[in-house]
């Protein structure tokens, strides 16, 4: 007993000491709080099972619901995206139609004139291009002759938009003048009983009245055709002439798909789908009866001013192009409503489905819950007081065998770990070898071979640490060349033509990551010719810049080829949309100047806006209207803008990482920061000017790491006046 108590006892003594101690008293405490809490625990039982049940049914009704909103979210946002989608298609097609008429009344010299026929009666049922016009129009008059000419070389458009588009009912344009050109299939109505070509008052239709007050693209209301079995709507778009109203380009659409898709939409018996217009009026419903069926009564109802004020607030906050979801009373029951905005019309998707569907599943598992609990109560409590006899009884044998079972442990368990011990502590330095020969308890040889397992990943985890590191480097080292390549594309010699004392040019480019996306080029396409590039790749690293440089070379290699920015876009755009699975696409400003005159032709395909600096002038931006970018679709046909630079001018081309530069508080550098930093001397030279933006944008962004690639591009004006 000496021994035991002695201060200085050994381990085996010590397990023992705190073996026995460790056991009693956790039985003894063990013993006594089980006693008491077990009799505590079949009072509440009862209790207990009974906020069981129904915080189960609040939790099930809770999540259902939850559930059924994400659901019905989700349904009426998809089937909005898809209506919005073939209407915004609609929409691009007419526009489109505007754009290329446009295009002919402000550039008549460069298109022949192309006759156009009147309808036919042998044409009924073919598509086809024919030519009618207003009582008041004289198709003597020369005026009129060459404008119809002119208007004949969209024929071939208005063709491709009407086979292209299985809903369209017929697309035409019309002029101020009284001119129709007619893309469609109804010849014979064109015809008059007589057989002559019948007059076209397109000046009164709601289509023309309606473009050319909005002065924009204009949606008519739905309405039934002539026939009365298809309904459809109208779209119209504006045709200008350097700003002054020329005509309505305009296309009839038919919506019996619109309406399938209501049909087929609806959730089970029960559920309710529907369209309302921008009036707050039903267009298409699933519903054959109530408040949101279709009748002749309801057709004209503005749901906005329904006595259903629930109904009314809910298509109030549709037409506000909200996204959300109600619970409204509808026909004397209760739905669960999920609305979502069509933006290119202004209309609202509605998914409902009723209440009572959505709380079936809970009543039913109430029931079943209610029957389990009663069962378990009574199972519990028989299992409570044998388990309190069976702890009172097991902690008075423990206690017995906890002391024989102590003296065995500390007994035979401390001689192995004394050899484990001085095994392990032979490991040191590079001597990472161990191997453990003894037989002994499975814990003890699993601890030994834990030892032996864990030295052994100490030496495969320096070996992999090793072969990575390598590879870390070669993955840099090659890294470093690509980015070296990509530099090495790009022009660097500066001046880069120093024998043209016309301009002077300067760019850099500053990737966000090893390599970018970013590309400026600039070269003479003929001594009379400068062609200037700055483009920026859709995401950043190596997709990006592998993509970038197949769009450098199509562009350049198409420029020196001759022909216009918009042909070398176009040329460039079929290119890369062919194959381009990973969905990339660049935004471009390309301009060809010529050196003898200061004057150019520029395509921007949804690049940033170029900003321009008059001799003596401030700088400001260029804004015009762009075209989309490259290899987002085939056959886009590209917007020019025609400028003029003159002695003294600038110009400065520039990627979306100037202005979009943010700094640690999520601020972005803007526009108004660049053309600041642009004006702050006037008289710096391009170089100068650029290195200045680029400082003033790192002082802003500072700590924060660079966001996206930098590219900037400079041109000052000299004009062949300059002496060499």
């Amino acid at each position: 007993m000496k021994k035991i108590f002695n201060k200085k006892r050994s381990l085996g003594t010590t397990i023992l000491i705190s073996m026995v101690a460790l056991v009693v008293l956790t039985l003894i405490i063990v013993t006594v709080v089980s006693a008491f809490k077990l009799r505590s625990m079949q009072r509440e039982l009862v209790e207990y099972n009974g906020r069981l049940g129904d915080r189960a049914g609040e939790m099930s009704s809770e999540s259902m619901k939850e559930e059924v909103t994400e659901h019905l979210m989700s349904i009426a946002s998809g089937q909005a995206d898809i209506v919005d989608s073939n209407f915004s298609h609609f929409r691009s097609t007419v526009e489109l139609l505007a754009s290329d008429a446009t295009y002919l009344y402000e550039h008549p010299g460069e298109f022949g004139r192309i006759t156009i026929e009147e309808p036919k009666a042998e044409n009924d049922g073919k598509l086809v291009v024919h030519i009618t016009h207003s009582k008041d129009t004289d198709m003597e008059d020369p005026a009129i002759i060459d404008e119809a000419g002119l208007l004949g070389n969209e024929s071939n458009t208005l063709m491709s938009a009407h086979a292209g588009n299985p809903s369209m009912a017929k697309c035409y344009i019309a002029t101020e003048t009284g001119l129709m050109i007619e893309a469609d299939r109804d010849s014979s109505a064109k015809i008059t009983e007589d057989g002559t070509v019948a007059f076209y008052e397109a000046h009164e239709r709601p289509w023309y009245v309606g473009t050319k007050e909005a002065n924009a693209t204009f949606f008519t209301n739905v309405t039934p055709e002539a026939s009365g079995k298809r309904i459809g709507m109208m779209c119209g778009s504006p045709v200008t002439r350097n700003g002054k109203f020329m005509g309505v380009a305009c296309a009839g659409m038919y919506l019996d798909d619109v309406d399938k898709m209501v049909q087929t939409a609806r959730l089970g018996k029960d559920g309710i789908a529907c369209i309302v217009n921008n009036q707050g009026q039903l267009l298409f419903s699933s519903e054959n009866t109530g408040e949101l069926s279709i009748t002749k009564e309801t057709a004209d109802l503005d749901l906005r001013q329904s006595d259903n004020k629930e109904l009314a607030a809910l298509v109030t906050d549709a037409m506000d192009g909200l996204e959300s979801y109600r619970v409204v009373e509808v026909n004397g029951k209760t739905y669960y409503v999920a609305f979502s905005p069509m933006e290119t019309v202004g209309w609202s998707f509605l998914i409902m489905l009723p209440e009572d569907t959505v709380q079936q599943p809970t009543q039913a598992l109430l029931e079943e819950i209610g029957s389990i609990t009663f069962e378990a109560e009574n199972q519990t409590k028989a299992a409570m007081n044998t388990l309190l006899l069976g702890i009172l009884f097991t902690g008075f044998m423990a206690i017995l065998f906890a002391f024989i079972l102590a003296y065995f442990i500390s007994r035979f368990a401390v001689a192995p770990l004394q050899k484990l011990t001085a095994k392990v502590g032979q490991i040191q330095g590079d001597d990472l070898d161990f191997e453990w020969e003894e037989v002994n308890e499975e814990e003890i040889q699993t601890l030994a071979q834990s030892f032996g397992n864990m030295t052994q990943r100490m030496k495969d985890y320096i070996e992999e640490v090793t072969r990575i590191t390598a590879e870390k480097e070669k993955i840099g080292a090659e890294l470093s060349v690509a980015t070296q390549i990509q530099a090495d594309m790009l022009p660097r010699i500066f001046p880069p033509f120093p024998d043209r004392k016309e301009f002077d040019i300067y760019a850099t480019m500053d990737p966000a990551k090893e390599v970018g996306g970013d590309f400026y080029d600039f070269f003479l396409i003929d001594d009379d010719h400068l062609g200037l590039v700055v483009a920026d790749v859709s995401g950043k690293g190596v997709p990006a810049a592998l993509f970038m440089v197949i769009a450098k070379t199509l562009i350049k290699n198409r420029a020196l080829m001759n022909g216009s920015p918009s042909e070398v876009l176009s040329y460039a755009n079929e290119q890369l949309c062919e194959g381009n699975e990973a969905e990339l696409f660049v935004t471009v400003w390309f301009a060809i100047i010529e050196i003898s005159t200061g004057k150019g032709v520029a395509a921007n395909a949804g690049h940033e806006h170029p900003a321009i600096k008059r001799a003596g002038g401030q700088w400001e931006l260029s804004i015009y209207r762009h075209s989309p970018a490259v290899a987002t679709m085939e056959g886009i046909r590209f917007r020019e803008h025609e400028f003029e630079l003159n002695p003294g001018d600038e110009l400065y081309v520039y990627t979306d990482g100037v202005p979009e530069a943010t700094n640690i508080h999520d601020e972005l550098f803007g526009p108004e920061r660049m053309l600041e930093s642009l004006n702050r001397d006037p008289d710096a030279g391009v170089e100068d000017l650029l290195k200045s933006v680029k400082k003033d944008v790192d002082d802003f962004t500072g700590e924060a790491p660079q966001f996206d690639d930098i590219t900037m591009l400079g041109l000052k004006w000299h004009g062949t006046d300059r002496k060499l």
